[in-house]
């Protein structure tokens, strides 16, 4: 959490805007917390799962991808029919704060429908989360400082599912999977309700042109 904190405080100095920062953070949080998980998930599969083999580890990512590509479609038209952010938010805000309470739902699965099951609703949060997120990204970021900006939430992106995927190998192997998924859930679900810091900040419809909603 030390580390955790310190690249969130180093975050907040540069000189970009607040609704970039927020997005970063959030963002930041959520695919360090997945990849707390994200390389041992297969072990997960293979030793908790009944039946659970190579091939069900292979089947179950594609579901996921399957469903999160299906659906992802849909709600990228459905938030571009009108210029408000708004509903850009709460879809990003309601798929990520989802797939936050279906990492606790691993910790009851025995099988491998209830694996699938799982992973189809996990597609689809994520297809949920991931257009909103990027659509007021792109509104948003820092005009002549895109590169700049899109670098420093990569780099924090890759440096977060670094230190996370080497602690995560420790927490398994001390604590077992099912306290990796209770962490990952609510650092998931933690970083959902980061995202409402800018509710405030997002763009709203006027006759001629956007504007931000004032306080």
């Amino acid at each position: 959490m030390f580390y955790f904190k310190n690249v969130i405080s180093s975050v907040t100095r540069y000189k970009i805007n607040l609704v970039i920062k927020i997005l970063i953070i959030s963002d930041f949080l959520f695919w360090s917390a997945y990849q707390l998980l994200g390389p041992f998930f297969a072990i997960f599969i293979t030793d908790n799962i009944k039946n659970g083999g190579l091939e069900a580890v292979g089947i179950s990512a594609a579901i996921y991808l399957i469903f999160k590509s299906v659906f992802e479609i849909p709600v990228g038209i459905y938030i571009d029919r009108s210029k408000v952010e708004k509903d850009d938010l709460y879809t990003a805000f309601f798929g990520t704060l989802l797939m936050g309470f279906l990492y606790f739902a691993y910790i009851f699965i025995d099988s491998i429908w209830q694996l699938y099951l799982l992973q189809a609703l996990m597609g689809i949060a994520a297809a949920l989360s991931y257009p909103g997120w990027c659509s007021i990204f792109t509104r948003h970021i820092d005009k002549g400082k895109e590169g700049f900006e899109w670098s420093i939430y990569d780099i924090l992106s890759g440096v977060g599912m670094a230190a996370a995927a080497a602690l995560g190998g420790f927490m398994a192997q001390e604590f077992g999977f099912n306290f990796l998924f209770i962490l990952v859930g609510i650092i998931s679900i933690f970083s959902a309700f980061i995202l409402l810091f800018i509710k405030n900040k997002i763009y709203y419809c006027s006759p001629k042109k956007l504007v931000k909603k004032k306080k």
